[in-house]
């Protein structure tokens, strides 16, 4: 054998112990990210166009957003995997009426073509969620058949904002929506958004004209203080997905679409303080009389909830766990909408802290990347 061939022996095998060495020491820290966003620039461009600007629901701009970007910085943080989802607020970008809903149609199609070849061209590090033009139901149930019968790749599942101008999760009208997913076992990821009053959803229709209105007057339409308090993520988007949350178990929509499965965003948000309250005042609706229990088995069966912050773990996990078990823990890092560096910061937070929640190693990896695994079959 050659000196030179002896070098390049050599040379292979420390590069391949480097490797090795470097899977050893992040593989514990090795995570699945199932509440990231994508915002695709002709995404970014019709949110500009609808008027939302400087950004979304209040927020002082629109993130920019690349997949080399992204995957970059998933790779710095030792993040296996992203599930993709458009973050609030969706594709159905002004109230409804019919001109949106043709907008909406548009943008959902092109949203979801869009992730598709994403995970085409990355299916080993993006997942996607397909988007849906609701409240326009036939609009929604044709998508649906488009994404999950023509897309090649299919969608890992669907992200539901958590109302649609008023249509929340309870509203009849979402029933054969839901029985289409539940037909196709699929997903659905919540994601919260500005609230909507009753009375404005009445207001508008997907099928006839609309008044303009510019999103900072759907904004005081909507909500108390926007003003002031001008980021709905603060205290609006934790108490909608309550909100949403509530409407949904009393209408009993997972009982009656059972093969749903459900992720929960922001450790629940607004959920879990207020949880023994939506069982207990169950009691005032007919025929649904909610208990503790009943409640427990069927968060068992077919919620999960992503840890999407921010605030240290330590405080939103164990309020977790009275209602759920470790398993149905997911972790998400929601960005861009939370900067990069802040999320990096979150990052190593939660590396930290997630093993002072669960001195079982097990139960830490379950959080950081297994749970997600099996759910999404990956």
């Amino acid at each position: 054998m050659t000196m030179k061939a002896t070098t390049h022996i050599v040379s292979c095998f420390f590069l391949a112990a480097s490797a090795l060495a470097d899977v050893v020491s992040t593989g514990s820290k090795a995570k699945v990210d199932v509440h990231a966003h994508y915002v695709p620039d002709f995404y970014a461009q019709a949110l500009k166009d609808a008027g939302h600007v400087p950004g979304p629901d209040g927020m002082p701009a629109i993130p920019a957003w690349t997949p080399e970007n992204h995957l970059s910085w998933m790779q710095n943080q030792s993040i296996d995997m992203a599930y993709l989802s458009i973050s609030s607020p969706g594709v159905y970008l002004n109230v409804p009426s019919t001109a949106a809903t043709k907008k909406a149609v548009d943008l959902a199609r092109k949203v979801n073509i869009y992730g598709s070849k994403l995970k085409a061209k990355y299916p080993n590090k993006f997942g996607f969620f397909a988007s849906l033009p609701l409240p326009d139901v036939p609009a929604a149930l044709d998508e649906i058949k488009y994404c999950f019968t023509k897309l090649n790749p299919k969608p890992d599942g669907v992200v539901l904002m958590s109302n649609f101008y008023g249509m929340y999760f309870g509203d009849p009208e979402l029933d054969p929506v839901y029985k289409a997913l539940n037909d196709l076992n699929v997903t659905i990821f919540e994601h919260p958004t500005t609230p909507c009053t009753e009375y404005n959803e009445l207001r508008f229709h997907t099928n006839t004209t609309a008044p303009v209105i510019t999103q900072k007057q759907w904004q005081a339409l909507n909500r108390p203080v926007a003003t002031r308090q001008f980021a709905a993520p603060t205290l609006d988007f934790p108490f909608d997905t309550a909100r949403t949350f509530a409407d949904l178990f009393y209408s009993q929509v997972p009982s009656r679409f059972s093969r749903l499965k459900w992720i929960i965003p922001h450790a629940g948000g607004g959920l879990i303080p207020t949880l023994d309250r939506i069982v207990g005042y169950s009691t005032l609706y007919p025929d649904l009389n909610l208990t503790e229990a009943s409640m427990k088995d069927t968060l068992a069966k077919s919620f999960f909830f992503d840890l999407a912050g921010p605030w240290p773990v330590t405080y939103a996990i164990p309020p977790l766990l009275r209602w759920v078990d470790y398993t149905k823990i997911l972790w998400g890092t929601d960005t861009p909408f939370t900067p990069y560096a802040a999320a990096a910061a979150g990052v190593v937070a939660f590396d930290q802290q997630i093993d002072q929640v669960f001195s079982d190693s097990t139960k830490a990896q379950a959080v950081r990347r297994n749970n997600a695994k099996k759910l999404f079959n990956s």
